[in-house]
């Protein structure tokens, strides 16, 4: 079956402590059992985008996090 990719826990805020959109992206092997990798993000808010372009863009976000962890080591 492969790998699967799964933008969740989308939660948009904007109150005294600031705003943003936060959401869970999970990569998930389904060829290894147990096995996967959860990513968090947090992006700027914009209320004019729609869902399909903050999932988007949250998906780049935890790619681009994860390229430069594994560029760590």
């Amino acid at each position: 079956m492969g790998m699967e990719i799964e933008v969740g826990r989308i939660t948009a805020f904007d109150n005294v402590h600031g705003q943003g959109v936060l959401a869970t992206v999970e990569f998930k092997d389904y060829d290894v059992r147990h096995e996967g990798i959860r990513v968090e993000v947090c992006i700027p808010l914009d209320k004019d985008a729609s869902l399909a372009e903050i999932e988007g863009r949250v998906l780049e976000k935890a790619k681009h996090q994860l390229r430069d962890l594994v560029a760590t080591f």
